[in-house]
């Protein structure tokens, strides 16, 4: 049987493999590659422009302090001593570190010699510039409560939430303790319940 003759090629037309490589168009398999590299870089990128949003930075700061408050009234239930949360505003950023309240003086003096739990350090947290949410700031009094605004709340020996009133500590009621939050336009709240002392984010 006789092959078909071949197709003669028109004059002036190149064969594939004469074209340059800067003319050819792109293959499944490359064009594959670069949508699965572009994928793995929004993958990557994506959540450290999160992470650096005002919403997150308020959240993340917020969550730090109640992961301190919380660690303050488990101390406080497990040695039946009164621990707290005492915050330090400054210029650029806000401190605050876990203390043991010293009730053997007069007024009861708080020791910031309380270790976390993981780093075996003194437990201190800071918010605003040089810490992981450099927008992320309290107010001057950030503790807020029914009685008033403070700088320190802790945690009686059996997990209520309380201040120093004058040389003595009293123990709060009513509406819940807040602890606000500022990233930017926005904010997010630590709440304390005043009966059992259990933390909450709103």
């Amino acid at each position: 049987m006789a092959r078909p003759p071949k197709r003669a090629e028109q004059p002036g037309s190149p064969r594939p493999r004469d074209i340059p490589l800067r003319h050819r168009g792109l293959t499944l398999i490359e064009l594959l590659f670069v949508v699965a590299f572009l994928a793995l870089l929004a993958a990557t990128t994506l959540p450290v422009l999160l992470g650096t949003s005002h919403p997150t930075q308020a959240r993340q700061g917020a969550e730090r302090i109640a992961a301190a408050l919380r660690f303050a009234r488990d101390e406080s239930l497990r040695t039946a001593l009164p621990h707290g949360l005492a915050f330090s505003a400054g210029t650029d950023a806000d401190s605050l570190k876990v203390f043991m309240l010293d009730t053997s003086t007069i007024p009861p003096t708080p020791l910031y010699t309380v270790l976390h739990p993981l780093s075996r350090q003194p437990y201190a947290e800071t918010l605003g510039a040089g810490s992981p949410f450099p927008a992320a700031r309290v107010g001057a009094t950030p503790v807020i409560t029914a009685s008033g605004t403070t700088g320190q709340l802790h945690f009686s020996a059996d997990g209520a939430p309380a201040i120093l009133q004058g040389s003595s500590p009293l123990r709060l009621s009513g509406a819940s303790v807040r602890i606000r939050v500022n990233a930017g336009e926005h904010s997010q709240s630590v709440l304390i319940a005043t009966e059992t002392g259990r933390v909450t984010l709103e």
